[in-house]
C-alpha cells in the first residue's frame, strides 16, 4: 500500500532527526530478502542497539540530503541502518549477514560524521566490540600500573636489602674475629710448658753431682787415713 505524500514527509522528518543523533548508519541494497530474513535481519541489529529501514531510492536521496550527507545512489533496493551505542556492532550485523544469506551489498556509511566506504565499513566490522576494548585497556592500565608501581618500589627494595645485607655481614665479622683472642693463649701454653722443662733439668743434674762428690771424698778420706794407721802399727 503507497503512502501518502503526508505520511512520506513526516517519515522522511523522522529519520532525518534519528539519523542526526545516531553514530553511525550504513547503506546497503539487498536481494531476494524475504519476511523471514528480514525479520531476523531487523532482530539482530535491534540486539545490537541499532535499526533498519526499507526506503525507495528518492525517499534516501531525501533523507541524505537532509542529513547533509552524499552517496552514489544506484539503481537497486536500497535500505538505511543506523546505530546509537556501538558502531562495531552495527557493522558486524550486517556483514555477517552478508556472509550469511548472500543477500546484502554494503555500499557505505557514516562513523560520527565521517564516511566510510564498503570496504572501510567491512573493516570496521572485524574490530574488537566496545566492551572487548574496555576489558583490553583496564588489562593494559592494570599491566602498566604494576610495572609503575614496581619501578617505583624497586629502589626502596634495593636499599632494604643493601641494610640487611649490611646487618648480616656485622655478626659474622665478631663470629670471625673472635677464635683469634682464644686462639692466643692456647698458642702460648706450650712455650710456657717447653720453658718449664727447659729450667727444671739442668737444676736436676746439678743436684745429682753435688750429692755424688761428698761421698766420694768421704771414701778417700777414710782410705787415706786406714793406710796411715796401717804404717804407723808397723
Amino acid at each position: 500500500m503507497p503512502i501518502l505524500r503526508a505520511q512520506k514527509e513526516e517519515l522522511v522528518t523522522r529519520l532525518i532527526s534519528e539519523l542526526q543523533d545516531s553514530r553511525v548508519s550504513i547503506i546497503f541494497a539487498y536481494k531476494a530478502l524475504n519476511m523471514k530474513a528480514n525479520d531476523t535481519l531487523r532482530t539482530k541489529a535491534f540486539n545490537a542497539g541499532a535499526k533498519v529501514k526499507m526506503v525507495s531510492n528518492n525517499l534516501l536521496k531525501l533523507i541524505l540530503k537532509g542529513t547533509g550527507k552524499e552517496i552514489e545512489i544506484p539503481s537497486k533496493q536500497l535500505a538505511i541502518s543506523y546505530g546509537f551505542n556501538d558502531e562495531v556492532e552495527a557493522a558486524k550485523v550486517l556483514v555477517d549477514f552478508a556472509k550469511e544469506t548472500e543477500t546484502l551489498e554494503i555500499l557505505g556509511g557514516w562513523v560520527d560524521g565521517n564516511f566510510f566506504d564498503a570496504t572501510q565499513v567491512k573493516t570496521l566490522s572485524s574490530l574488537p566490540n566496545k566492551e572487548t576494548l574496555h576489558a583490553q585497556l583496564v588489562g593494559r592500565l592494570g599491566g602498566l600500573i604494576g610495572s609503575l608501581a614496581y619501578s617505583l618500589n624497586y629502589p626502596i627494595q634495593k636499599f632494604a636489602f643493601v641494610i640487611e645485607a649490611v646487618k648480616s655481614a656485622q655478626p659474622q665479622s665478631a663470629v670471625a674475629e673472635t677464635p683469634k683472642s682464644e686462639e692466643a693463649p692456647v698458642a702460648e701454653e706450650p712455650k710456657t710448658e717447653e720453658s718449664s722443662e727447659v729450667t727444671e733439668t739442668p737444676t736436676e743434674e746439678p743436684k745429682e753431682e753435688t750429692n755424688e762428690s761428698p761421698a766420694e771424698e768421704n771414701t778417700e778420706a777414710g782410705e787415706s787415713e786406714e793406710v796411715k794407721e796401717e804404717l804407723k802399727k808397723k
